[in-house]
């Protein structure tokens, strides 16, 4: 049953103060001047942009700053669509700014989120109460409920310290000048994303639905699919049925010529093949993925599902003989599905199945 609700942001003074606390308290609020650089560009293109047709771009970034993730810019009769919202305030303006310059100058009147993942929706903030932000019910409650205090934010935000001190290790130990240029080069680009994510305050959708929303606008039509609990409790499917093109978000990422597993660390993966056939269904011919590069094999929808399946076999049995989550990422063997995963295949990642653990103490508790 279709499903839509547009919500006008009101102020709810309990919940502002109490999302005031949480974020001074993590100490994310910051003036630019006390953020530092969050720009490492120096006037460098940020975003590179792949003309799929009809209007169509595909945006990747060029490695001049963190950008993370894929976004989709859709440009319509009378206004622009994007697609996922990248993965900070800072990148997020650099990718309106160039989409300005290189793709349309049209005014961007639509977002949709396909998921809640940092990396796909802490860009936003940047867009004004008069552009609706459109994403699955469960994208809104997530970011309402948790904001910067979901365990993934909290812990890719963790890591970056450790990261700063290694690339200063190696910048230390460097020997060779190309080298060290492009390790400072790294490490400069690494802390302007550490001060850009200071200035992060979680937006929600203002619109969501929750199985299915079509939209037809500026001579266009797109459609919002809610395949099945997979990557996360919410992944949308952003699909335009006249150019066939989908994009998965990380539902779904593949990548020409070979497989790619995508993060399970807030996923289903006991109901995520299932909902995979949700995507075989639509009548696509090109896959654009939240990271990695536009695709066409189908196939690779099988080889997820064959993972996913035996991943959740295996960790299910190891549960049963009492093993610890610890204990049964290092004896999960996944190596079976090396023609289609390479180096990625073998042992499990731990943050899936400590995921999987939370799922069967659900379903079967112990």
């Amino acid at each position: 049953m279709l499903k839509v609700k547009r919500m006008m942001e009101r102020a709810n003074p309990r919940v502002a103060a109490a999302f005031a606390v949480l974020v001074i308290g993590l100490g994310l609020i910051a003036t630019a001047q006390e953020q530092g650089e969050t720009d490492p560009t120096d006037g460098a293109a940020a975003w590179r942009f792949e003309d799929l047709g009809d209007g169509v771009w595909f945006a990747t970034g060029t490695g001049a700053m963190t950008t993370f993730s894929n976004s989709l810019v859709i440009v319509n009769d009378d206004h622009a669509m994007l697609v996922d919202t990248t993965v900070s305030p800072a990148a997020a303006r650099k990718l309106v700014a160039e989409i300005a310059t290189e793709v349309t100058d049209k005014p961007i009147r639509y977002v949709f989120n396909t998921h809640f993942h940092f990396d796909h929706s802490h860009g936003n903030q940047i867009f004004g109460d008069d552009v609706e932000i459109v994403g699955h019910d469960f994208v809104r409650l997530q970011h309402v409920s948790t904001g910067l205090d979901q365990r993934t934010n909290r812990g890719f935000a963790a890591a970056i310290p450790a990261q700063i001190e290694g690339l200063e290790a190696q910048i230390a130990a460097a020997s060779d000048a190309t080298e060290r240029t492009q390790l400072e080069t790294a490490l400069r680009q690494l802390r302007a994303h550490q001060n850009a994510i200071q200035e992060t305050v979680v937006k929600a959708p203002n619109v969501t639905y929750s199985d299915t929303l079509t939209l037809v606008k500026g001579g266009r039509e797109v459609q919002l699919h809610f395949p099945g609990r997979g990557h996360t409790g919410g992944d949308t499917l952003v699909f335009l049925p006249e150019e066939r093109i989908v994009f998965t978000g990380d539902f779904f990422l593949g990548s020409p010529g070979a497989n790619a597993l995508p993060y399970m660390g807030d996923g289903f993966v006991n109901e995520w093949p299932a909902s995979l056939d949700g995507l075989r269904a639509l009548d696509f011919e090109v896959m654009v993925p939240g990271h990695g590069a536009p695709f066409r094999d189908r196939s690779q929808i099988d080889d997820l599902q064959a993972y996913l399946r035996d991943l959740w076999a295996q960790v299910s049995a190891l549960r049963k003989e009492g093993l610890s989550p610890e204990e049964t990422a290092g004896r999960v063997d996944l190596s079976a599905h090396a023609d289609a995963y390479g180096a990625q295949a073998g042992s499990a990642d731990p943050r899936a199945v400590l995921r999987m653990y939370e799922i069967l103490q659900v379903l079967h508790p112990m």
